[in-house]
């Protein structure tokens, strides 16, 4: 009787650490309206494909994050450590590409530049594209403003673990993407 227990305490044992090994996150999502209170909140389905405005969200911070420069390097070091948490590596590479050929840091304390995201639209079922403005400052005057556009693919893959549901909580990664300066013809942006 001693020899069954103890199997039935080792089998037990070796079921609750086999569990204990398995992950098991369950994102949510939390919906609010304008004001910011709470509209909706429900765990995540499978095929939960996020909205055109929350992939326009996404678009907008991740350009904001890459294409603002603050007068602070920690921030600016922030904002471009959070811009990769929303590339794959194919545009990982692109990103550091363009990051080598215009150093972010090379203008902190002299320049600073702030987005303003004007649109985001949907082009494909993949592909958005994306309107801003950047103003930039020297010693706290604006010296210019540019219009740019850009085109982003998406893809989206559901984060399977905390610290990447706390990084891209929707799953959405920038698979490509390609921005430049528009043709401005007059006086004004």
């Amino acid at each position: 009787m001693a020899l069954g227990l103890l199997g039935l305490l080792a089998a037990s044992s070796a079921a609750l650490v086999w569990r204990s090994l398995q992950s098991t996150v369950t994102p949510y999502v939390v919906e609010v309206d304008d004001t910011g209170a709470v509209k909706a909140v429900g765990p995540a389905l499978a095929n939960y494909d996020p909205t055109d405005a929350q992939v326009a969200h996404h678009l907008a911070n991740f350009i904001s994050d890459v294409r603002s420069l603050s007068i602070d390097p920690v921030i600016v070091r922030q904002n471009w450590l959070a811009a990769y948490d929303y590339v794959t590596d194919k545009a990982a590479i692109t990103l550091s590409d363009y990051a080598r050929d215009n150093d972010p840091f090379a203008e902190i304390g002299r320049r600073s530049r702030s987005v303003d995201v004007v649109s985001v639209v949907r082009v494909s079922d993949e592909s958005f594209q994306a309107r801003w403005l950047e103003k930039t400052y020297e010693n706290g005057a604006l010296t210019g403003v540019k219009r740019f556009t850009g085109l982003f693919t998406l893809i989206h893959s559901p984060p399977r673990d905390a610290p990447t549901l706390r990084a891209n909580p929707l799953g959405l990664y920038i698979h490509s993407l390609n921005w430049g300066e528009d043709l401005v013809t007059g006086d004004n942006p």
